[in-house]
């Protein structure tokens, strides 16, 4: 890669780069903040209303009734996958139809560079954005832990039994609320699987991205197809859990690989499994993709679809500017 041209592209990507990191690092922070605030019992009689709806959560409800399971919640938030997508469809886009669309790309392939190291150069910002944006939320979830406490009911006191030295619970004392740090009560660790998740659903939308900025040369059009694109998929997700008739249509959309709150899950519950690419199948029977394995989809399709944007790239005629 040219040193000139990673220049140029942290340059013209480090504001929106910015905003994104700051915004969901805030976010992750502040829902933190908001778990710490919210009484748990009363979450849990609130959420038992809607159990006819569990279908719809990647975890079943009991996970959710854990400071874990609700802080894990983040990483399905819309402004931190929003923030993601921004990042990667706005750097991909640009790769390719954004430099044609401005008249740059011409002057650009007149430097001594070759198509190819414009490809990395660009490739390159947006998978290290990536993982700057996946780090902030983790990094959020982090702070908040570190900074936040929840309050729990004790005994205000015990009758302690003469000579037998037993202490028995006062019936007639009232609870007093005692303070325990987050952090004692849940490890940071188990949400770096979830946050490797994030990052490996950015690398794929770029990868995508960039696949159709290559084949374009308008990059409001490149846009439009990725977001339509990601739109699509969304909805498709939401149609497969409504119902089980539907439930094949899993099969066409890559947000099944993303599901970060099942590998908090997995990591709460089975720390030995957390970083495995294959489980044990439901009832013994055969195998079942691990948490590592989802990345390992989305890294898999975001590299073909790079590797796809650059042979479609190196062979293109490319239009004059208008």
């Amino acid at each position: 890669m040219n040193r000139s041209l990673l220049r140029k592209c942290v340059a013209e990507a480090q504001v929106l780069l910015l905003f994104c990191a700051l915004a969901v690092y805030a976010f992750c922070w502040l829902r933190v903040w908001l778990v710490s605030r919210f009484d748990m019992p009363r979450f849990r009689t609130i959420l038992e209303q809607f159990r006819e709806y569990e279908r719809f959560s990647p975890v079943p409800f009991e996970q959710l009734f854990t400071h874990a399971g609700r802080i894990a919640m983040t990483f399905d938030e819309p402004i931190v996958v929003v923030c993601m997508a921004v990042w990667a469809i706005g750097r991909g886009s640009d790769c390719v139809s954004g430099e044609i669309g401005r008249g740059t790309m011409e002057m650009l392939l007149a430097q001594p560079v070759s198509r190819r190291q414009i490809l990395c150069s660009q490739a390159a910002v947006t998978i290290l954005g990536a993982a700057v944006l996946a780090l902030a939320a983790w990094l959020g979830i982090y702070t908040g832990l570190c900074l936040h406490a929840v309050k729990t009911s004790a005994p205000a006191s015990a009758w302690t039994v003469p000579w037998l030295g037993l202490e028995l619970p006062n019936p007639l004392a009232a609870a007093e609320p005692e303070s325990v740090p987050l952090q004692q009560i849940v490890d940071a660790a188990v949400f770096a699987p979830a946050a490797l998740n994030l990052f490996a659903l950015g690398f794929f939308l770029a990868g995508l991205t960039t696949l159709l900025s290559a084949c374009d040369r308008y990059r409001w059009r490149t846009i439009g197809l990725a977001a339509g694109f990601y739109v699509v998929e969304v909805l498709i997700k939401v149609l497969s859990v409504a119902t089980d008739r539907l439930s094949g249509l899993s099969r066409l959309t890559v947000f099944s690989a993303y599901e970060p709150q099942r590998m908090v899950s997995w990591a709460v519950h089975q720390p030995d499994q957390a970083w495995n690419v294959w489980l044990p199948g439901a009832a013994g029977r055969g195998l079942a993709w691990g948490p590592l394995g989802y990345d390992l989809i989305l890294l898999g399709l975001g590299t073909a679809a790079y590797i796809a944007a650059g042979w479609v790239f190196q062979r293109r005629d490319l239009p004059a500017p208008l």
